[in-house]
């Protein structure tokens, strides 16, 4: 096999992708990267100024771009969007589930009310678009959903019981998945990113950051790129034969934990 075929197989060109949460941070940088690898990208987000930026940039790239503002926490707006997204292109090949958050609080100090939006923006998320998505992927018969976890749902965090909660059922979630829709030749995968640098997480970062440098064996904090890079491997066919996995784009945080 020569490198250029090797190479070709993490192309997605002309792959129609649904990225939410895609207005900045790792959903933007993950959208741009798919453009770069060939996919038309439809940009999903709450915000309608901040992916129609982000469709601008991929329109740049040579790639098409739709955005298409939604809330993906309700079912009917989650639907709406793929019904767009079908009008315009025909296909869904690839989802990706990156809408989510948290705020730091003491566990004793999480209303109940606290408790449900976390879990709302983080894992009910993840069971609308997916579902959504999987029926006109089944109709292809191929298809890949891409969710977006986090170190915290792998190891137990202090003042993010919440959160840690949800993206731990991501993690479950992405594995019942995977073994339900193999039959439609459709992956289902995972990515627990580390401390990475966003414009909603550099404020805490930078206060915290000696405390997480610590923590890392690659001494930097992450980028969107970073993740983005993974995501654009399990999207694409160089991950054709991998499905229910977690991969931990972390700078070494959870190896490092694991040594402990």
């Amino acid at each position: 096999m020569t490198a250029v075929t090797i190479l070709s197989k993490f192309q997605l060109t002309d792959r129609v992708a649904v990225v939410t949460g895609a207005g900045r941070g790792i959903g933007k940088g993950i959208a741009l990267a798919f453009a770069e690898a060939g996919a038309h990208v439809v940009a999903v987000a709450r915000t309608l100024e901040e992916i129609e930026a982000t469709a601008c940039e991929v329109l740049a790239l040579g790639r098409k771009a739709l955005p298409v503002p939604a809330d993906v926490r309700d079912g009917q707006q989650v639907q709406g969007m793929v019904d767009k997204t079908l009008a315009e292109f025909g296909r869904i090949d690839i989802l990706v589930n990156n809408v989510g958050g948290a705020f730091p609080a003491h566990f004793m100090e999480i209303s109940e009310r606290a408790w449900d939006a976390v879990l709302r923006q983080n894992l009910k998320t993840c069971f609308l678009c997916s579902q959504a998505v999987l029926k006109p992927m089944i109709e292809q018969k191929k298809g890949c959903i891409v969710n977006i976890s986090s170190g915290v749902g792998r190891m137990g965090t202090a003042g993010l019981t919440h959160y840690g909660a949800a993206k731990a059922a991501v993690i479950n979630l992405t594995k019942a998945l995977a073994e339900e829709f193999a039959c439609y030749n459709i992956r289902v995968n995972c990515i627990a990113p580390g401390p990475v640098a966003t414009e909603s997480a550099s404020e805490v970062m930078q206060k915290r950051k000696d405390a997480i440098m610590s923590t890392l064996l690659i001494k930097r904090l992450g980028t969107p790129q970073d993740i983005a890079s993974a995501a654009v491997y399990l999207a694409s066919d160089a991950a054709a034969w991998v499905t229910g996995k977690t991969l931990e784009i972390d700078g070494g945080l959870l190896f490092a934990a694991r040594q402990i």
